[in-house]
């Protein structure tokens, strides 16, 4: 299956998300002030990337790997259970981004279809602990003799190791690759800030701070779930104050949901666009709203050249 989007296609746009300063100083101003100077630490150490940044920094992933591959194909490869998810976006700044002067884009869903001459490229937006990509590589490509590419410039150390460990582990005896120069690698917030800190903030969010291994990082386009990053912070602005803090205990004890006491929480949004009324889903953070959630558009045939590398 090779695919483009067409020449009136438009690629979604996600909205602006910068830290609120105004409200980020009554969040503080309203957290418990034995916390406050932690908490304001990890606002401190919080890398927002907006969209600019993040196409800035794609395009010079994509001339990176096309430099490291050196093909006139690049052969994509999508889970046929990705559609509607980031991938597809993706790939629509990706043939932004190439010439089809001098490249032909081949996407695959089917590994049946999979050209053996060629590299597989898989590709998305960022990769935290590595294992949606590990699955990926796990359920599709096990004792094959093909190259891979990861074209994802936003990536943790961890998610490089845990996606070459399922290559090797699924007895595939080609190359996996991964971006250098272009590659933006996220540090979970155990490298930036003190144990003792972080024990100490996230008490107000859980019963059990000891395990916590997220990233302080967020994009203009998404706040990644509570198992790669902190939207109980970004997205909701949860006060980590005494208040909330026996709400949230209590809900424990008791085996209850976090949604079933959302409404009772004191929070100030800390990003400038996201609002207090926002519905609680902690899987799919709305805020930032995803734009291939929201106008997602189907790739169609290819019917035209675009531009740059």
């Amino acid at each position: 299956m090779s695919t483009k989007i067409s020449k009136n296609s438009t690629i979604p746009k996600p909205n602006s998300y910068p830290i609120n300063a105004k409200n980020v100083i009554k969040w503080l101003e309203q957290s418990d002030p034995s916390i406050r100077h932690i908490a304001n630490e990890f606002i401190l150490k919080t890398t927002y990337i907006n969209y600019n940044t993040f196409l800035k920094t794609y395009k010079k992933a994509i001339e990176e790997m096309i430099s490291i591959l050196d093909t006139n194909v690049l052969q994509f490869f999508i889970s046929i259970d990705d559609k509607n998810k980031s991938n597809y976006w993706i790939m629509q700044i990706i043939e932004k981004y190439v010439n089809t002067n001098k490249y032909k884009i081949i996407i695959v869903s089917d590994f049946s279809k999979i050209d053996h001459s060629y590299p597989v490229i898989i590709a998305d937006d960022a990769s935290y602990s590595g294992s949606q990509m590990a699955n990926t590589i796990e359920d599709n490509f096990q004792r094959t003799k093909l190259d891979i590419f990861i074209l994802i410039p936003f990536m943790s150390n961890t998610a490089i190791d845990t996606i070459k460990k399922s290559y090797s582990d699924n007895l595939n005896e080609g190359t996996i690759m991964f971006l250098d120069k272009s590659m933006y690698i996220m540090k979970p917030i155990y490298e930036l800030i003190d144990k003792n800190k972080i024990e100490l903030l996230f008490s107000y969010y859980t019963h059990n701070p000891k395990y916590i291994r997220e990233y302080p990082i967020y994009f203009d386009h998404k706040v990644a779930d509570n198992y790669s990053s902190f939207p109980l912070i970004y997205t909701y602005g949860i006060i980590p104050n005494n208040y909330n803090k026996q709400i949230i205990h209590d809900i424990h004890k008791k085996k209850l949901a976090m949604k079933d006491i959302f409404d009772k929480l004191e929070r100030i949004p800390l990003l400038k666009n996201c609002t207090i009324d926002i519905p609680y889903n902690i899987h799919v953070p709305p805020c930032p709203q995803q734009p291939y959630k929201l106008n997602f558009k189907k790739l169609s045939t290819i019917t035209n050249k675009t531009k740059t590398i």
